[in-house]
């Protein structure tokens, strides 16, 4: 307790002294995410004798979101280290084209095969999906300013805590001369459904940690225009055997406030 005490008057004493020289600052910021990336997904068992094929979910065009928080930056001789608290909403849009026996692909279409259709013709499905994460994130960055402190360069880890992550995906099964439609579904990947083998095989991390890289460049004294790139290096999903690349670029505008 005494130590825990100790610790709380040297970082209270270290920070008046900052602010009172001036080392220490923070504000606002707000601005935009653009999200890209793909997934490989292992085959999923729906039964004994049926099961969905290994997937390759390709990008599908950069997806939009946002952020916005507050940060604080103290600043030293030759660097600085800034610390932020953001909510984000990162989109992902990816398409996949693959092909399943008549049997799996009216499982996934929920819908009974005809009686004409043998089960183990060969059926093409095209998925498209929209995949939307929302988190708080804990960026901590160490950078280094140049140009009177107007350029800014930095990089560290990112912490995301995930509040939200859900999967939207319209399916189109081509079986012969015959295609059928699935109506747009909605699947919670923080509380997948355990009945859904689908659902559960990519249930999200509460928590996960990315790489950060950024530049930014001050303007008038107060705002700051940043550019970064993250990339999770921790995972999104708790199944290992899930693969791929997730890229998030932001571009946000920050106020400083003192």
């Amino acid at each position: 307790m005494k130590r825990l005490k100790l610790a709380a008057l040297v970082f209270f004493t270290s920070t008046v002294t900052a602010l009172a020289q001036g080392n220490f600052e923070g504000g606002l910021k707000g601005g935009a995410t653009f999200t890209h990336g793909h997934t490989t997904i292992p085959s999923v068992p729906l039964s004994a004798s049926l099961a969905i094929p290994q997937l390759n979910n390709q990008n599908n065009g950069v997806g939009y979101g946002y952020s916005f928080g507050l940060w604080g930056r103290q600043n030293f001789n030759k660097f600085f280290i800034q610390v932020e608290v953001d909510y984000n909403r990162f989109v992902l849009n990816q398409k996949t084209d693959f092909t399943v026996p008549a049997a799996v692909a009216a499982v996934l279409a929920g819908q009974t095969l005809p009686a004409q259709i043998p089960a183990s013709t060969p059926a093409s499905i095209n998925t498209v999906s929209e995949s939307v994460l929302e988190s708080v994130n804990v960026p901590i960055l160490f950078g280094k300013k140049w140009a009177g402190g107007k350029v800014r360069a930095f990089i560290g880890p990112n912490l995301l805590f995930t509040t939200k992550a859900q999967a939207k995906r319209t399916s189109t099964a081509t079986i012969l001369s015959l295609s059928i439609p699935t109506p747009e579904t909605t699947s919670d990947l923080k509380n997948p459904n355990p009945q859904s083998p689908t659902e559960s095989i990519l249930e999200v991390k509460s928590f996960t940690y990315a790489a950060e890289i950024g530049v930014g460049y001050t303007f008038f004294n107060r705002l700051d225009l940043d550019a970064r790139y993250a990339a999770p290096v921790g995972g999104i999903y708790k199944n290992k055997d899930i693969t791929g690349y997730l890229g998030i670029a932001t571009l946000s505008l920050g106020i400083r406030l003192f």
